[in-house]
């Protein structure tokens, strides 16, 4: 691996500190963070807005109107996030439920007509079901649904930071090395 592509030691530790660091953080109050989450993604559709409606009225060409227009839907959509993340958070875990609940209804029904020749047949009834259960959850209780879905990026973001860790320890300790050296070997031999 060339020098200049291998990621140095101390950036991986910085990046598992900040992604271990997240995960603590989600895990201490997962519904205040899911709050903050939806409240920064208000916020960027905010400035996405803004930033929309400045430039199609600064260039008046071509189809400013659109972005215009797109840039108002932006804002408003974001003002309505940062003011009411609870409620906007809700509908949308609503909304998922809704779908999830359709798919396991769509799977449940590809079962019981094709089971005599569905490979697998008790994992996809499982599935099914299980679509189902996790759909009505969703659909009636979308927040404590987004509560879980957010202790999910927790768990992901504490896995991530624990692997960048040990990615900067094999770094520092040189065992990582190994196969840079077959690399090496391999370009040697390529060059003979």
């Amino acid at each position: 691996m060339d020098k200049t592509t291998r990621p140095g030691w101390g950036w991986e530790v910085l990046k598992g500190i900040v992604a271990i660091g997240l995960a603590v953080l989600i895990f201490l109050n997962p519904a205040d963070a899911l709050v903050a989450i939806a409240t920064y993604i208000g916020a960027l559709a905010i400035i996405a807005g803004i930033v929309l409606i400045v430039i199609s009225l600064v260039r008046k060409t071509g189809f400013w109107h659109f972005t215009f227009g797109q840039g108002i839907i932006y804002a408003l959509i974001g003002l309505l996030i940062v003011t009411y993340p609870k409620v906007t958070i809700g509908l949308l875990i609503f909304l998922m439920g809704l779908l999830i609940v359709i798919l396991g209804i769509m799977q449940f029904s590809t079962y019981m007509r094709l089971k005599k020749v569905m490979p697998a047949r008790p994992l996809n009834l499982v599935m099914a079901i299980l679509s189902i259960l996790v759909g009505a959850l969703l659909l009636f209780n979308p927040f404590e649904g987004a509560v879980l879905a957010t202790i999910v990026i927790a768990v992901y973001a504490m896995l991530y930071g624990i692997t960048r860790l040990y990615v900067a320890w094999l770094i520092i300790t040189g065992k990582g090395k190994k196969e840079e050296e077959i690399e090496e070997k391999g370009e040697m031999s390529e060059e003979l």
